[in-house]
């Protein structure tokens, strides 16, 4: 069924005006309704615009009585407060000015005051400084043959009182510790070494009793490691037995440190009683001079020695530990007198060598005077060699490729 929606024009002319005359007669009922109800004249509208009126005109009358701040006032106001006394912080605040002032006043009053004390030459002063040195010790387990139970060194000299630093090397298979007891307690500790086989905390102890007879102390120290102590020499002049905790070992690793007094003269020995200048160089040259160079470890990868200068004389035996506490592996190459670039050079073409890590990186040159293997981290090595006849400045590099452009110190032998 179809439905025809269209109509014809004048049905929708008609629809057009019905809806006009629909808009007509509702606007004018509107404006019929606004004038019954009194329009724009309402006198409740008028009464409220008076009352409104009378309130403005209130506020203006009440702001004529009171006071008004001019410009003058405010700039005599700001005026007197710059003028007023101004209260200075006495803790200035980092970052600012002040504090950078402040700063650097209190280092320049310290620096004076090291130039002064340096400047001093008061006896007691010299006296105290001697006693704030450092003396350095090494001390090896024995390694060759292994699991022998040793000290390689079992005697050493240190004056009353003195400051040691301590540096104990284990290059052997067992786990081994140092420990400084004090005169004629060696057996007393030993017995309380032996009970810590059945104490479960014994690991945790490192080894080491608890016993007022201890002086100072390494912690177990494993196969290839190292530890170093600072502690002060005991005041009272003795024989101080020193000797590894380890339950069964301190039978046969011990040692001896020979405290004397800080007056005391070394004693001759039976077979010294001659005199002839030829006789003393041959006992200076017999002498073992030890070093020790530490590769830097702080930041890790500094790629530097911690030790940059030191002194030998001519032709002397040097026995030399080179500890490695970096991330990185480092070697030790003491190289002859001006041959630091030349011997680098030939370190960074290892970069090519298939041997190079067999041969430490060290490469083959007649400008080398001796050499420690490559350590690894954490690792220790210790060489002995003679030292060069001819004074001069002598240079050791780390000849891992591109390690010696930073990794650099310099041996000075005088005559």
């Amino acid at each position: 069924m179809n439905i025809n929606t269209d109509t014809s024009p004048l049905q929708r002319l008609g629809i057009f005006f019905v809806g006009l005359f629909t808009f007509v007669g509702f606007g004018f009922l509107a404006w019929i309704t606004f004038n019954l109800s009194g329009g724009d004249v309402d006198s409740n509208y008028e009464m409220k615009s008076e009352a409104r009126a009378l309130k403005i005109n209130e506020m203006v009358a009440n702001q004529d009585n009171s006071y008004i701040p001019t410009v003058s006032d405010f700039e005599n106001y700001i005026k007197i407060n710059s003028e007023s006394e101004q209260i200075i912080s006495q803790k200035p605040v980092p970052g600012t000015k002040t504090f950078s002032e402040k700063m650097a006043a209190q280092m320049a009053a310290q620096v004076a005051a090291q130039a002064d004390a340096s400047q001093s030459t008061d006896p007691k002063q010299e006296v105290t400084k001697a006693k704030d040195e450092l003396i350095e010790l090494t001390i090896n387990a024995l390694a060759d043959p292994p699991g022998t139970m040793k000290f390689k060194e079992t005697e050493l000299e240190i004056k009353a009182g003195a400051k040691v630093s301590l540096t104990f090397l284990n290059p052997d298979v067992l786990q081994h510790n140092l420990v400084l007891v004090d005169k004629e307690k060696k057996d007393a500790v030993g017995a309380l070494a032996d009970a810590m086989l059945t104490d479960p905390d014994a690991l945790k102890k490192n080894y080491v009793p608890e016993s007022e007879d201890i002086i100072a102390s390494t912690k177990l120290v494993n196969p290839g490691g190292v530890d170093k102590i600072e502690f002060v020499a005991p005041s009272e002049p003795g024989d101080y037995p020193y000797i590894c905790t380890f339950p069964g070992h301190w039978r046969l690793m011990q040692g001896i440190i020979k405290v004397k007094a800080s007056d005391e003269k070394a004693t001759p020995e039976a077979n010294d009683t001659e005199s002839s200048p030829i006789a003393e160089n041959a006992k200076v040259k017999d002498e073992l001079i030890e070093l020790t160079i530490n590769a830097l470890a702080d930041p890790p990868g500094t790629m530097k020695f911690k030790e940059t200068e030191l002194e030998i004389k001519a032709g002397a035996k040097v026995s030399l530990t080179f500890l490695n506490p970096d991330v990185l592996q480092h070697n030790l190459v003491l190289v002859d007198k001006e041959k630091k670039d030349a011997v680098g050079a030939l370190a960074d073409a290892m970069l090519t060598d298939p041997d190079a890590l067999k041969k430490n990186y060290v490469p083959e040159s007649e400008d080398i005077i001796a050499s420690t293997k490559l350590v690894n981290p954490g690792g220790v090595d210790k060489i002995e060699f003679v030292a060069p006849s001819e004074p001069g400045d002598y240079p050791y590099i780390c000849t891992f490729p591109g390690h010696w452009r930073l990794m650099q110190g310099i041996i000075k032998v005088k005559k």
